[in-house]
């Protein structure tokens, strides 16, 4: 790589650190513009029991009604990891998730597994897959992605696409 190359990679990887920070500030204030702005037209997010576009996953996450409007949520990121190839890259982000349901204060950690794709000079979110190592109270673990501690984990298949389970 030359020095211009690097440049760019820490460029592109810097704006994919900003659209998961913009992504979690906007899921915690409900913020539904900010959600989509986030993902790409054509993009896939799987949070356990919701999966659907990134636009349907803002719908979810700022109904009026509903679970979603019991939470107060708590986004804290960690690391991210971006390998960045072109117009497209993959990423893993640590989490912890801090919500108050009912009074109560619920904790839950893990990880995002995100396919980027850059669309018109822009990073866009096209394909996210949360990865918990614990849930919240009344999520079902079952529905989410199994983390693993060897090659079989979600970070090493690349999707670009929702597989067929």
């Amino acid at each position: 790589m030359t020095a211009t190359d690097d440049i760019q990679s820490w460029i592109d990887k810097s704006a994919l650190t900003e659209l998961v920070a913009r992504l979690s500030a906007a899921v915690d204030r409900a913020d539904k513009d900010g959600i989509v702005d986030c993902y790409a037209p054509q993009s896939y997010d799987d949070h356990g029991a919701f999966k659907g576009s990134g636009s349907e996953f803002a719908e979810m996450i700022c109904a009026p009604t509903g679970r979603a409007q019991q939470l107060t949520m708590h986004h804290l990121l960690g690391q991210s990891v971006f390998d960045v190839y072109s117009d497209e890259a993959w990423g893993e982000t640590f989490f912890v998730m801090h919500a108050l349901i009912a009074g109560q204060v619920a904790v839950g950690y893990g990880r995002y597994i995100d396919y980027f794709r850059r669309m018109q000079g822009a990073w866009k979110l096209a394909y996210r897959r949360v990865v918990p190592d614990v849930t919240i109270p009344g999520d079902d673990a079952n529905l989410y992605w199994r983390p693993s501690r060897d090659h079989t984990d979600p970070r090493y298949d690349r999707l670009t696409a929702p597989p067929t389970r």
